[in-house]
């Protein structure tokens, strides 16, 4: 009875917690507003949005066949069986996993911190630029967010409480997490890690408790994680965690990288010290042979005198030989040492700068703003004993992942440009519990210092209550915050949406054949996409491979402007839409083109 009454309380507290309201209509509110403003969807959004009509259309197979991972598809297709638009249920979904992900964040926090901190730092999430545009946009970030946030925070509470449902919920929260983003198996490391290391001086008595939770752990992520696993196994013939790369593949390919560049640069000095040989032995072939010739020639001549002339001058050659050997070898040792240096200088600097790349990426998707206040939080935490654990925990879930990300980057930054902020948000909103207590320490500061001073007559009464100073600070962090988080999205490509309906509206054919460089024109125009390899080629190709249109953007229609006027004063296409209308070339130009067959 006391257990249900306790619980009983817990839930009425939930529901009365004026700060949780607060959230939601806040969060919710900046999130839908900024969704009315974001006026074309993602490339990416294409492909979610396909995804779930096979689902909605029953056909799981086509579903789950795409690289995307199906969770966010999925749950867009259930909401479309209620809200019969595609676009309209993948924006709710993202925005109301979105409002989610900041009330799950004031949760925790609120647990390991006190209600004021946690909501400090949860508003500061509730308004950060890049959490609010992903949760405006059909793609399966802020999803994400909620999944990875909620199984790291059941995580942790399961390590400290040491209760076995919350590692099984843990397991179930990180396979959700997984099945929206493959990056979301990483929970299960860490977790399992920190339950192994937590406590090793009692690990005799535990060890068995540790062991179990983990089994549990890790169950529970395949329960609802292996359908999914023994698909892509039938799929590509091997056990992968994704369609896109294997675990293995992501970081192994990028330490063979450097292995490889290290065993050429070693076989290339072994070759140019081989060579350098190989002349002297030459040279030195060569000198004896015209040794033997010179001997030849003066013994008709003079016997005795000759014989010794020439034993000085073999002599003095044999010294010189020497001589000339030694100083080669010499430079030759000196030139390949200098050229390893210069090699191993150069994965060096690779190295270095992929590593300074991810940290630049990082900050500015943070908020260099925010960082002066993470920096006070981080100092300010490193002081707290109860609060030293999960500051371990967060920070090496922080660094796990963004090492995940260096050797992507390293590996695959030609072809991929990892990481994206897509990539980085997750350890961003984990960093922003520092913020918070970054800032709710400053109006401490502040308040100590100044709620006694005579001088400041205006501002006395506001400098008595500490969180009146630490609220007028959080106002100051949102009004910096505010321009870029309600900065309309995509507006500058307003004319790939205009081009396309214009091709839905005008075209005779159910499916128009349509090429352009973004996948979206063929989206919003309902046909059939060639997506343009070369621009140089582009028109060739458009006439070759039939295609009814094709869209140039005003750069691409500036590198091939004569090839395009040759076109159309030889009649084999005809501008029909450009956008915008009356106005001239600009960045916002898009020309659309009926290919004229």
């Amino acid at each position: 009875m006391e257990a249900l009454e306790l619980k009983n309380d817990k839930t009425k507290n939930f529901f009365n917690d004026r700060y949780i309201w607060l959230l939601l209509i806040i969060s919710l509110s900046v999130r839908i507003y900024l969704s009315f403003f974001t006026y074309v969807i993602k490339n990416d959004s294409v492909h979610f949005i396909q995804n779930a009509r096979y689902f909605a259309s029953g056909d799981f197979q086509n579903a789950l066949r795409h690289d995307y991972h199906p969770m966010y598809s999925l749950i867009m297709a259930v909401l479309y069986k209620v809200v019969p638009n595609m676009e309209m249920s993948g924006t709710i979904v993202s925005a109301f996993f979105g409002t989610l992900t900041v009330i799950v964040f004031y949760l925790i926090g609120e647990s390991v911190f006190d209600r004021k901190i946690s909501f400090v730092s949860a508003i500061i999430l509730a308004f950060h630029p890049y959490a609010v545009r992903f949760s405006a946009d059909i793609i399966s970030d802020s999803t994400y967010f909620f999944f990875f946030i909620s199984a790291l925070g059941l995580g942790y509470f399961a390590i400290t409480n040491r209760k076995i449902i919350l590692f099984a919920l843990t397991g179930i929260s990180s396979a959700l997490a997984y099945l929206t983003r493959p990056e979301g198996i990483g929970v299960i490391i860490i977790v399992a890690s920190f339950c192994a290391l937590k406590d090793c001086s009692k690990i005799k008595a535990l060890w068995r408790e540790k062991l179990v939770a983990i089994l549990i752990l890790i169950v529970s992520f395949l329960l609802f994680s292996m359908p999914y696993l023994v698909f892509i196994k039938k799929e590509t013939g091997n056990w992968r965690l994704t369609k896109k790369k294997t675990l293995t593949q992501l970081t192994a390919s990028a330490i063979s990288t450097g292995q490889n560049n290290d065993s050429l640069v070693s076989e290339d000095s072994d070759k140019k010290e081989e060579a350098p040989d190989l002349v002297e032995s030459v040279k030195v072939f060569a000198t004896l042979k015209d040794d033997r010739t010179i001997e030849e020639g003066n013994d008709n001549k003079m016997e005795v005198s000759g014989l010794a002339a020439s034993g000085e001058v073999v002599g003095i050659m044999e010294n010189n030989r020497l001589a000339e050997e030694d100083s080669d070898k010499k430079k030759n040792y000196w030139r390949d040492n200098i050229r390893q240096i210069t090699a191993r200088k150069s994965i060096f600097r690779m190295h270095l700068n992929s590593i300074l790349h991810v940290i630049k990426k990082y900050v500015s998707t943070f908020h260099p703003f925010l960082f002066m206040f993470l920096i006070i939080g981080v100092v300010n935490w490193t002081r707290a004993n109860k609060k030293r654990f999960f500051g371990i925990y967060v920070a090496s879930t922080i660094l796990f992942y963004l090492m995940i990300l260096y050797r992507l980057n390293l590996t695959y930054s030609a072809n991929y440009q990892y990481p994206s902020r897509r990539h980085l948000m997750p350890l961003v909103i984990l960093a922003v519990f520092c913020v918070g207590l970054g800032v709710y320490t400053t109006g401490e500061w502040i308040h100590k210092k100044f709620h006694n001073c005579n001088f400041i007559i205006g501002f006395k009464e506001l400098l008595k209550s500490t969180w009146s100073i630490q609220l007028i600070i959080l106002i100051m962090v949102i009004g910096v915050l505010l321009p870029k988080t309600l900065k309309p999205q995509r507006y500058d490509k307003l004319g790939i949406k205009v081009a396309g309906q214009w091709i839905k509206e005008h075209s005779h054919k159910p499916f128009p054949v349509f090429m352009s460089s973004s996948v979206r024109n063929a989206y919003y125009a309902g046909g059939k996409y060639f997506h343009i390899e070369s621009i140089n080629s582009a028109l060739v190709e458009a006439c070759t491979k039939k295609v009814d249109y094709i869209l140039l953007t005003d750069r691409e229609f500036m590198e091939i402007e004569k090839e395009v006027l040759l076109y159309v004063n030889t009649k084999k296409i005809a501008l029909v839409c450009k956008y915008p209308s009356k106005t001239p070339l600009n960045r916002r130009s898009v020309f659309l083109y009926k290919v004229l067959h």
